[in-house]
């Protein structure tokens, strides 16, 4: 029994030594594309990011931005030399979508019961990313500063990709990362009142007041001491969409009724404001009129309708217009005189 144990062992002594010596000449190890890295052997050049190797850039409509971030050298030492690092806008619509499906699995599954088809990935327009063709990293530094300038003007509501990268290294001796050699960014437009407000104000039902009411009416003494919070969702570069985030978690607006909590189905106010923050329009998310019950909002000129820098407020006066509900021109369902009065960003 002793003989075989021997036998064995020294069977696994050899072939742990044959494979360590394969190691040692692998020429992958040597060029370093997997194993321990030697920093001073082969300098890494790289793009830093946190896991995600996504910059969210949520904006205002604000024409062309600056935005800085960083080319890094990986060495154990400062550069000994100036680098000159050579960068590219990636336009292949095939990379994006694989760097999208790379770091954004979780929101943009290509499986499953979730999966997102490729068109709903949507990608920035290469002309509005301006980047330098190359950054130098100066001798005795670690890093360079890279500044990327987007047209913000060609931001939408709906989130697109763009995608920049680490081209190559004039310089012999260094690497590129395999790693950290691009960053992917999520460019969306923001309204600058957007954001979570606590809702107070009224509602006339005005061919019978006793019907409906304002839903902080009934919500307070349902939930005393509790704020009615919705959402001020933006639209597009000027205005903000109504969401229900209590009763509905919907674009809808939320009422009181002579026993509980409602809400008017397909109508949802959009608060357009000029560069004063004055509510210059009111109008309904599903249309003016929204084509399954024909209402529409409307704007009271007589109301405050604008925006409070230093309260960060507003109160709007507006209509809900329903000709279906009522005949008579001009149609004025409800006046609704809302305050919003903000409580935190979304």
């Amino acid at each position: 029994m002793k003989k075989y144990k021997i036998t064995g062992l020294i069977v696994l002594m050899a072939a742990l030594t044959v494979g360590f010596s394969s190691c040692l000449n692998d020429p992958n190890i040597e060029d370093q594309k997997y194993g321990l890295i030697n920093l001073n052997a082969n300098k890494i050049i790289e793009l830093p990011a946190d896991v995600s190797h996504t910059i969210n850039l949520s904006e205002l409509d604000e024409g062309v931005k600056e935005f800085t971030y960083e080319v890094r050298l990986a060495a154990e030492k400062p550069a000994e030399e100036d680098i000159v690092v050579n960068l590219e806008v990636i336009s292949d619509r095939a990379a994006l979508l694989k760097a999208v499906r790379t770091y954004q699995a979780d929101k943009y599954p290509s499986t499953g019961d979730d999966a997102v088809p490729d068109a709903d990935i949507l990608s920035f327009p290469v002309a509005g990313i301006v980047l330098p063709a190359s950054v130098t990293i100066p001798k005795g530094q670690r890093s360079v500063p890279l500044k990327v300038k987007f047209d913000t003007h060609q931001f939408t509501t709906d989130t697109q990709f763009g995608l920049i990268q680490i081209k190559g290294v004039n310089n012999a001796g260094y690497i590129v990362s395999g790693n950290f050699n691009q960053l992917l960014f999520s460019c969306k437009v923001r309204h600058k009142y957007a954001g979570r407000y606590v809702l107070t104000g009224t509602m006339e039902h005005l061919p019978n007041p006793s019907l409906y009411f304002h839903v902080t009416r009934n919500f307070a003494t349902m939930y005393p001491g509790e704020d009615f919070t919705v959402q001020l969702q933006t639209w597009d570069g000027q205005s903000l969409v109504l969401y229900d985030e209590l009763l509905y978690e919907d674009y809808i607006y939320p009422m009181s009724t002579a026993t509980g909590l409602s809400g008017w189905g397909s109508f949802a106010p959009i608060f357009k404001f000029d560069a004063n923050g004055n509510v210059i329009e009111v109008t309904n998310a599903y249309g003016q009129p929204a084509p399954s019950n024909t209402r529409s909002a409307k704007l009271d000129p007589s109301g405050v309708n604008k925006y409070d820098e230093t309260t960060k407020s507003f109160t709007v006066s507006y209509w809900m217009v329903q000709p279906s509900a009522v005949a008579a021109a001009p149609h004025y369902r409800c006046h609704m005189v809302d305050t919003y009065t903000f409580l935190e960003d979304l």
